[in-house]
């Protein structure tokens, strides 16, 4: 993941310094992972998520 330096404050831009947060969680926890590994995990959640919704009966479609 690229790095770049904020051009602007939590006080500033709030939901911009949230994105921030969350980017920088994600990059710590995948930087030593390969991208195959990360994919792998996203289609897990994926299946479980939509096991999930069609257990509970949610069958709302996505926008």
């Amino acid at each position: 993941m690229e790095t770049y330096k904020n051009s602007y404050t939590e006080n500033e831009d709030h939901a911009l310094w949230e994105l921030h947060e969350i980017r920088h969680r994600l990059h710590k926890r995948r930087k030593n992972k390969t991208i195959d590994e990360i994919n792998k995990e996203a289609l897990k959640r994926y299946a479980e998520w939509r096991k999930e919704r069609e257990e509970t009966g949610s069958n709302e479609k996505l926008a």
